[in-house]
């Protein structure tokens, strides 16, 4: 899920004067995980100066860091785009230095509003659910349920991570078992080899 507050210019009053007061328009975005038995934690966030957009990447592999080092005179304005669509990275910079920790496929459009009124839009899914329509996400309740899907939740935290540790480390663990059997049993082959030498 996701949390999105912009500023607006406002007016303030003071001593019975009207005094007008213009803030840059910015886009807080903050995207959070769902936990079902604990509070959701914020995965990462990211600023978009609506006036001075870095412009965003049509694919979610395009998208990384960088797009924030775009130079100005390559920005958008969304006062003169009008609308917008695709990926932005969101990052974690509370260590000092930014991290990428996801990225968000956002569409940002301006209206008037009288235009505000004719297209109607809720809040993320509730209804109504249009201008854009937002489609459910594409995962089973049970994706990420350590209880119902134990083997997916391995291949994701630590297989993936670590299969060819794991892998070496189960060669090595067999070539161990193997040369301890055969420590194990070559002293009585070899007293069975003299035996039946003797014998014969």
């Amino acid at each position: 899920s996701s949390g999105i507050n912009a500023e607006y210019g406002g007016i303030n009053a003071e001593y019975g004067d009207k005094e007008e007061e213009k803030l840059e328009p910015i886009l807080h975005v903050q995207v959070y995980d769902y936990d079902t038995f604990s509070s959701n934690d914020l995965i990462g966030w990211c600023y978009l100066s609506l006036v001075n957009l870095p412009p965003p990447t049509k694919t979610s592999k395009e998208c990384k860091l960088d797009i924030f080092d775009t130079p100005t005179k390559d920005r958008i304005s969304i006062f003169d785009k009008k609308k917008i669509r695709g990926f932005w990275p969101v990052f974690d910079d509370s260590m000092g230095e930014k991290e990428l920790t996801g990225k968000v496929d956002l569409e940002i459009e301006i209206l008037t509003g009288e235009e505000a009124e004719e297209k109607p839009a809720g809040q993320g899914r509730n209804s109504p659910n249009q201008y854009p329509t937002l489609d459910p996400p594409n995962r089973p309740m049970t994706s990420f349920n350590f209880l119902f899907n134990p083997l997916k939740i391995f291949k994701i935290l630590i297989w993936d991570k670590m299969k060819w540790k794991i892998l070496t480390g189960f060669i090595i663990l067999l070539v161990i078992v193997l040369l301890g059997l055969f420590i194990y049993t070559s002293p009585q082959a070899i007293n069975n080899a003299i035996y039946n030498a003797i014998g014969k």
